[in-house]
Formats: C-alpha cells, sequence, structure tokens
C-alpha cells in the first residue's frame, strides 16, 4: 500500500496500544502538537513518548454491568455490589487490568488524585469522561485537580457508547 499510495514516505501507522479515553487523549496532544512540529519526525517521536506515559484508570460504580456483558461472574458481581466494592481498571494493550478498589466517589476522588501527585511534573492534560454523573465529575473532580494542578488543561468528555454501556451508570474515567 505505501509502495502505491505514500511514495513519499508521508503517512505513519503507530501502535500505541491504547483505546478508548486513553487513545483520545493521544490523538488530541499529538493533533495539537502537529500544528507547531517543525517536521513530522517530531510528531512520531512525541506521540510514541505519549503513548508510553499516558494512563488511564476507569472507575466503576457497579459491577452488575460487567457481569451482564460476560465479563465478570454475576455471583462476583451481586458480592462485589453487596460490598461496596467498586474496582478501578485500566484497559491496556493486553486487556484490562483492575489496578485498585475502592469504596465510594471520594476514594474514587483519592486515588486519582494520587496517581496524579504520583506523576507530577510530567502531567501534561488530563480527560476525564463520564456517564450520567457529569455535574459531579465537573464540579468536584475537575475542580479538585484544577485546585491542584494550576495550568493543567483538563478535557471533558462525555464517555463512548460502547465503554457507557459495558460498565454502566456512575462510571469515570
Amino acid at each position: 500500500w505505501r509502495r502505491r499510495n505514500d511514495p513519499d514516505g508521508r503517512f505513519t501507522v503507530l501502535d500505541t496500544g491504547a483505546a478508548s479515553g486513553r487513545l483520545g487523549l493521544l490523538a488530541v496532544a499529538t493533533a495539537r502538537l502537529s500544528r507547531t512540529a517543525g517536521d513530522a519526525g517530531a510528531v512520531v517521536r512525541f506521540a510514541n513518548a505519549a503513548a508510553v506515559r499516558c494512563r488511564e484508570y476507569v472507575f466503576l460504580d457497579r459491577l452488575q454491568y460487567l457481569a451482564a456483558g460476560g465479563r465478570l461472574s454475576k455471583a462476583g458481581a451481586l458480592a462485589g455490589d453487596m460490598l461496596r466494592m467498586k474496582p478501578v481498571i485500566s484497559p491496556l494493550s493486553d486487556g484490562a487490568r483492575k489496578v485498585g478498589v475502592v469504596r465510594n466517589q471520594d476514594g474514587q476522588l483519592r486515588f486519582a488524585l494520587e496517581k496524579l501527585e504520583g506523576a507530577a511534573g510530567s502531567v501534561g492534560n488530563i480527560m476525564l469522561e463520564y456517564t450520567d454523573n457529569a455535574s459531579w465529575v465537573t464540579e468536584t473532580v475537575r475542580s479538585e485537580i484544577a485546585r491542584r494542578h494550576p495550568g493543567v488543561e483538563i478535557l471533558l468528555q462525555p464517555m463512548s457508547l460502547t465503554a457507557g454501556a459495558h460498565m454502566g451508570p456512575g462510571t469515570w474515567a
């Protein structure tokens, strides 16, 4: 394809291993850099480096939607919901991994803030995604992140319909 359609080598394919919000943030950041970059190589280097640095944490409210989609047993979902265990997952190229468990929204916010503190100095842009909880994500999460990280751009986006349907109401990332 490249020989026939791109003899000048202007088209580059990168496998970032990203999906969902992480892929969206990588695309936005790379597109923005491309407007001012001096050469295509700088854009490719930026995209590769950003793919390594960028993280996504998804905060689930209930497990019943993962069970309905076959991603978790119904018994496991019921037990987790009864115990008010809210997993934090990170979508990776080889599948989603559970990276933590919290009990409530305050715990979710603390987890997110701790991850941002751990990345201090390397935080560029932040994308917050929401399902049916836009006001809470905007007024509580975004406000607290902005207070602690002044000058960092925070993008707000509705979660994709596919992700929202699999993870359910109350999910944010």
